[in-house]
């Protein structure tokens, strides 16, 4: 496994132990939700971490402006959990 890489492929990164996805902006919103809310797909390849075991996205508020009502308010509730 690289220690450092700016683009790996969707195998190199499913091997992972951990992964870390950075995403901010709204021109990334639609990505996050088809990744976080659709299904496993090649069309949406970072939706391959939705079976990783310790993959984490980390996102703004702009970013999130497509995700459902209910998908936002359960990670806004996991991220207050894992604060206290």
């Amino acid at each position: 496994m690289p220690a450092k890489a700016l683009s790996v492929g969707i195998a190199t990164v499913t091997d992972s132990k951990e992964v870390l996805i950075l995403i901010n902006g709204h021109n990334k919103a639609r990505a996050l939700a088809a990744s976080v809310e659709g299904g496993v797909s090649q069309k949406w390849t970072c939706s391959a971490l939705q079976m990783h075991p310790a993959a984490i996205i980390a996102c703004d508020e702009p970013a999130c402006g497509e995700l459902t009502v209910d998908t936002y308010k359960y990670f806004l509730d996991i991220e207050k959990a894992e604060r206290l």
